[in-house]
Parts: C-alpha cells; sequence; structure tokens
C-alpha cells in the first residue's frame, strides 16, 4: 500500500487545479512566404439616379404606358418641373416617350433586379490591382519592410506545395473571395459601392515575406505543451479565414519540441551555482527540485523590489511579462553600478532561440541605457556579444553585434545567461518540464545582486576561452568581467587580464 501512496507526476503534479492559468512560453517572429500578382479585372459601379427620377421609374415600373400629364398630376410638377425629370432619364435611356405617354425602355427595366422596386445603375470599369497574396493560404497579405535581421527570421512551412506553384491559377478565385477586404481605402472613403464584375487576366509577380508573430502559450499544468496564438497578427475572424496559416504555425510550434538531455541536470546545477542563497529551499540530494521551483515560480508573483534581489522566471526572456521585469530589474541594478562596455548574452541550444523582433529590440534600449554615465562621456566602445556553440541561426547574425562561436560545447545546451557586468543578470534553463519531452520551459530567475551577478561572469569567464579567439573581442569581454574582480577571485576563474602578456 505504501507502494500506492508514493507521490507520482500527474496533471495535478505541478501545481493546483485551482492555480492554473496560461502564461506566455515564448514569443517567435515567422516570416509567411508571399507574392505580388497583377489582377485585371472589372468592377461594377453602383451609382443612382435623382431622388425625382427615381420616383418616376418607380411609377412607370407599376404603371408603364401613363399619360404625361397623369405623371406630372401625380407627382405635382409644373409642366418646366416635368420637362426637367424626363430630361435626364431621357438621356440615360430609361423612359421613351411615344405619342404623349411614357414607357420604359429595356434599360430602364434592367434597372430593377429581381426582387426590387429600386432602380440602380451599373457602370463597368477596367482596373488592375497589384495584390499580395500568401502562399500558404492564398489570403491577401500587404508587403511590409524588412530590415536585415527580420529578412533572416524562420519562415513558416509550405505543408501543400501544390498550392503555391498552382497559385496564379488559383488567384481568381482567392481574389473575388477576398474582393472586399483587398477594395482600396480610395473606394471606400468615396462610398460607392463597387462589385467585382470580372477576372480577365493574373500575372504573378515578385516574391516577398511577411512577417507573422506566434505567441505560444502554455498551461501551468502542462507547461510543456503550446499553442500558437497569432491574434497580434490577425483578428480571429481573419484567423478564421486563413486556417492553413494556422496550421502552418501548429506544425512550427511542433517543430521546437526536444526531449531530456543528458547535461539538463548540469544546467540546473548552473543555477543552483550561481543563486545559492535564492535556491536553498529546493536543494535535493541530486541537485534542483525543478517540479518545485517550477510550482514556486509559477504562482509567484515575482515583482521585483530593492529588498528583493533575485526574482524568478517562467517563460522566455524574451516574452512581454519578462522584459518587463528585466527593465525594472536593469532600472535596480543602475543605481549602484558602473555602466559597462558589453552586453553578454549567452544563447542555449535550441532551435530558433532569439527567433523574435524583441531581440534586437531589447539589446537597442540596453545599450542606450547604458551607453552613457549620468553626467559622464557616451561610452562609444558599447557592443552586444552573443556566445554561440555551434553554428549560429542567421538572425542571430544580425542581433548583435558581434557573435562568437565555438565548436567546442563548454556550456550546458539548455543554459541561457543574459549577462549585463555590475548590474543585472538572468539565466534560465531551456528543458520540458514535468515531461520527458515538449517544448522546452525557460525557468530561472533575474536578479541584480552583486554575488550573483559576480558568479555569473566568473562562471562565463572560466568557459568562454573557446569562444574568445579573436584578441580585441577577448580584451572587451574578459576586462569587463574581471572588472571589480580581486586578485583571487581572478586567479581562481583562470583568466588573464587583457593588458597582461
Amino acid at each position: 500500500m505504501a507502494e500506492l501512496k508514493r507521490p507520482i507526476l500527474s496533471l495535478t503534479g505541478l501545481i493546483k487545479p485551482e492555480e492554473d492559468a496560461l502564461f506566455e512560453l515564448a514569443t517567435y517572429d515567422v516570416l509567411l512566404p508571399c507574392r505580388r500578382f497583377d489582377v485585371d479585372h472589372k468592377v461594377a459601379l453602383v451609382g443612382r439616379v435623382s431622388l425625382t427620377a427615381e420616383f418616376l421609374l418607380r411609377l412607370l415600373k407599376s404603371a408603364d404606358g401613363i399619360d404625361e400629364g397623369e405623371a406630372a398630376t401625380f407627382f405635382g410638377f409644373d409642366l418646366r418641373d416635368m420637362s426637367f425629370v424626363l430630361s435626364e432619364v431621357e438621356a440615360l435611356g430609361y423612359v421613351e416617350r411615344r405619342e404623349g405617354r411614357l414607357w420604359l425602355s429595356f434599360a430602364g427595366m434592367s434597372l430593377f433586379q429581381a426582387g426590387s422596386d429600386q432602380p440602380q445603375i451599373f457602370e463597368v470599369e477596367a482596373r488592375r490591382e497589384n495584390v499580395g497574396f500568401d502562399l500558404i493560404s492564398l489570403a491577401p497579405e500587404p508587403p511590409r519592410g524588412l530590415d536585415e535581421f527580420d529578412r533572416r527570421l524562420p519562415e513558416l512551412a509550405l505543408l501543400q506545395p501544390e498550392v503555391a506553384s498552382r497559385a496564379a491559377s488559383q488567384l481568381p478565385a482567392a481574389f473575388r473571395r477576398f474582393y472586399p477586404e483587398i477594395m482600396s481605402r480610395r473606394d471606400r472613403a468615396v462610398g460607392d459601392r463597387r462589385s467585382l464584375y470580372s477576372i480577365d487576366a493574373v500575372s504573378p509577380g515578385d516574391r516577398f515575406s511577411s512577417p507573422v508573430r506566434i505567441v505560444v502559450r502554455s498551461s501551468g499544468l502542462r507547461p510543456w505543451v503550446g499553442a500558437p496564438d497569432l491574434v497580434e497578427w490577425r483578428t480571429e475572424p481573419e484567423q478564421e479565414e486563413r486556417p492553413e496559416v494556422l496550421d502552418a504555425a501548429s506544425a512550427f510550434v511542433d517543430g521546437l519540441t526536444v526531449n531530456q538531455r543528458s547535461d539538463d541536470a548540469e544546467a540546473y546545477g548552473s543555477l543552483l551555482e550561481l543563486a545559492p542563497e535564492f535556491l536553498k529551499e529546493f536543494v535535493r540530494r541530486d541537485g534542483l527540485a525543478v517540479d518545485k521551483y517550477y510550482r514556486e515560480a509559477f504562482t509567484r508573483a515575482g515583482e521585483v523590489r530593492s529588498d528583493r534581489q533575485t526574482i524568478p522566471l517562467v517563460g522566455s526572456i524574451l516574452g512581454r511579462q519578462n522584459l518587463r521585469k528585466v527593465t525594472e530589474v536593469l532600472a535596480y541594478g543602475l543605481r549602484s553600478a558602473t555602466r559597462p562596455s558589453v552586453v553578454l548574452w549567452l544563447a542555449p541550444m535550441v532551435r530558433c532561440w532569439g527567433a523574435t523582433r524583441m531581440l534586437p529590440e531589447l539589446l537597442r534600449q540596453l545599450k542606450a541605457q547604458l551607453r552613457t554615465d549620468p553626467g559622464g562621456e557616451p561610452n562609444v566602445r558599447m557592443a552586444s556579444v552573443a556566445l554561440i556553440t555551434g553554428r549560429p541561426e542567421a538572425h542571430l547574425e544580425k542581433a548583435f553585434d558581434h557573435v562568437a562561436t565555438s565548436d567546442v560545447p563548454r556550456f550546458p545546451r539548455a543554459l541561457e545567461i543574459l549577462l549585463i557586468p555590475r548590474v543585472m543578470v538572468a539565466v534560465a534553463v531551456h528543458a520540458p518540464v514535468g515531461s520527458r519531452d515538449g517544448l522546452p520551459v525557460p525557468l530561472g530567475f533575474i536578479s541584480f545582486d552583486p554575488r550573483v551577478i559576480g558568479r555569473a561572469g566568473d562562471y562565463i569567464a572560466s568557459r568562454s576561452g573557446p569562444f574568445l579567439r579573436d584578441r580585441q573581442m577577448e580584451s572587451l569581454v574578459v576586462g569587463e568581467l574581471q572588472e571589480g574582480l580581486d586578485e583571487d577571485a581572478i586567479r581562481d576563474v583562470g583568466i588573464t587580464r587583457p593588458d597582461e602578456p
């Protein structure tokens, strides 16, 4: 019976059901493959005759062949008013006058659609529209300006390549379906009622890409399972018209799943090594009590205060809530620290890490705040440096000022460290929580505690040798990591001062 009562991992093993809630696991910006098309088509402009002419046409619709005098008496018109009204409808060819009586012409009868007693005028106009359509759902997608970082973001996969290959032949149906959406603002502003009359020719043009923001949301009970949220890209009704893009986004998220790795325990051990005081309640004989710490981090408010120098972190550092925490911790850290010349970021070895526009934006903000000492001179050497094991993904090379790589794995693969020497540090482990496989759940802390920051600097300095093959890079990084350390600490981590031979 004792065996049956042992705690086991279940849906309620991480947190209590009543504490469950959705949270932002990660944010990605991906590229939607698109193409421009020239569409030659005709539109019918729905206009109206004057009010008096409309009344006359409606009268003739119900009493065709009426005497002109009787029509004038019906409306209370004198001869001059009647002559003016008749001149309008005669000029348009809607009314014929024979032997003093008024008759609707064939054109006049065609103004009345079935079931309607209100005349409408249609003018057919030839047009050419240059429109962008995505090649996954064949829905309108306007071109947007992309910078060098954006152009290197990952692209959504074509789950049905035949849609893209036959896009020109399938576009007439898509153009007709989405015509109200792609109708130009000029037409809507004028207030004309236009309807698509015909599509005459489609000519494919240049390909382009459009960014789509995917926010991956998970629940506290099942953090390793995430679903894409595209509400920042399109409204929910618009998404419902583009189910193929939703499917591609789901496939992208599914492709981010990982298995627990042999060095995940070492990564969690790094958390204990860097912040032993903060994590002392979550230590067990084999290392960090991951499930227990996750539960604490998920349910705890985690608001930074002057007397709370280290706070827990769940989810990507580049998520909205965690970016706010980074900003708050940075503000506290800058109160008592001199501005460093470098922002160091150890990238975890997980697919598509940093594939969001939030990465270069955060780096710009950090450098702007760090660039100048209060009342001092601008720090022109301010730079962002990424430490990456293996070949870096293309977008990372455009996000950072410098990318230092190494083929020798010196850090646990799941470990991420954002370090601003003497100011702040954020550390997270990217591994599934609550399951042997699934989406990586970043779990760690953010701190402006000088002890934690110093340990993080020592930790990186002791392992970064293979990354700093360039002398200038070594001088920049190692010099900042040594700043403020005593000679014993420098000898302990085994690094060389940049001014030493």
